[in-house]
């Protein structure tokens, strides 16, 4: 005999939302989006020829291409490729850094963000402007705004890497050390302590790349300016970072300008300084970025600075955005316990 089967209504009801849930979860905060193409540093600019041959685009592409501060050697901030629309196909939209730029009469100027927009990790912004000139008064006014953006994508790109393979004995020695948090990652292994000091370094056969830690007494605005800080810095690289050869040592490389600037982040002040490092007695040099967290409630400053040391490696610029990506996750203690606690 045979039986047909009938869905009872819960069932009915279950087949009919299926669907409906497969479709919320597969749209829903980019989960089933592909992972990112392109390389560390790589750009994508979609404008029309006639766009990119203007006053406007000429613009653009300068603010991608322009020189990174504080290398030893000439780098560009992006590796920028320039594609017009009618390119932009479906394969590319999961591009790591994409910049649309959209030119016409009926274009009101304005740029607009977007994280994960076609891809996990991915960086993305749509330039609008009426015309070529207006292009090129947006692209002046936002150049800090636009170029951070993509910059900082690439930061929290390593740091979340970084989370993931986190060196727990470095890290928790950095914790009771600077009643602090840092990510310290997994190959890194510490060199020669000293007091009110940390060494920390991944090594390679081509490339070296270091943290250093220290702090001092906060006395006041002074003790924050250039000239104090750089001072401070010789003299600490003096006692606790030897050469290779006898009686050499590392310091800042005066004969070029370090670059000084103060801002917040992680709800404490800090001041970055940028620069060269050389050893004196020796030939070895390279460049570095230094973190002044101030600490006024307990009186202190400690510094975090990373130095890139790859003489057969002329491209730098990656290298250095890896050790910023560590730098900026410096917390103090009580600073990530409340960053725990909200996640």
């Amino acid at each position: 005999m045979n039986v047909k089967y009938k869905p009872t209504p819960l069932i009915f009801l279950l087949l009919i939302a299926l669907p409906l849930l497969l479709f919320s979860c597969k749209n829903k905060g980019g989960v089933h989006k592909p992972n990112i193409t392109g390389s560390t540093g790589e750009m994508l600019i979609v404008m029309n020829d006639s766009v990119r041959n203007s006053v406007g685009g000429d613009k653009l592409e300068s603010v991608m291409r322009q020189s990174v501060v504080a290398l030893p050697q000439a780098e560009t901030l992006f590796d920028v490729s320039v594609i017009p629309h009618r390119a932009f196909s479906e394969r590319l939209k999961s591009f790591r850094n994409l910049v649309i730029v959209k030119v016409g009469p009926k274009q009101d100027a304005d740029i607009k963000y977007y994280k994960d927009q076609w891809g996990k990790q991915q960086a993305m912004a749509q330039i609008f402007a009426s015309d070529a000139w207006q292009l090129d008064s947006l692209i002046e006014a936002e150049e800090i705004r636009l170029t951070g953006f993509f910059v900082k994508a690439e930061r929290d790109r390593s740091q979340r890497y970084y989370r993931k393979y986190i060196n727990k004995n470095l890290t928790e020695k950095f914790q009771e050390k600077w009643d602090a948090f840092m990510i310290v990652p997994v190959n890194y292994t510490e060199n020669k302590p000293g007091k009110d000091f940390m060494w920390m370094s991944h090594e390679t056969p081509l490339v070296s790349q270091g943290l250093l830690v220290y702090s001092f007494d906060y006395t006041g605005h002074e003790s924050i300016s250039e000239a104090y800080l750089l001072n401070k810095r010789d003299s600490v690289l003096r006692i606790n970072v030897p050469g290779p050869s006898e009686g050499s040592y590392m310091e800042t490389e005066n004969r070029v300008p370090v670059t000084y600037k103060r801002f917040e982040h992680n709800d404490h002040q800090i001041v970055e300084m940028r620069g060269l490092w050389r050893v004196e007695g020796d030939i070895m040099g390279g460049p570095f970025v230094s973190f002044a967290h101030i600490d006024p409630e307990n009186n202190r400053i400690v510094v975090t600075e990373g130095y890139v040391y790859a003489p057969e490696k002329p491209e730098k610029r990656n290298l250095v955005w890896q050790l910023e990506s560590v730098l900026y996750s410096f917390r103090f203690l009580e600073e990530e316990q409340q960053e725990t606690e909200a996640q």
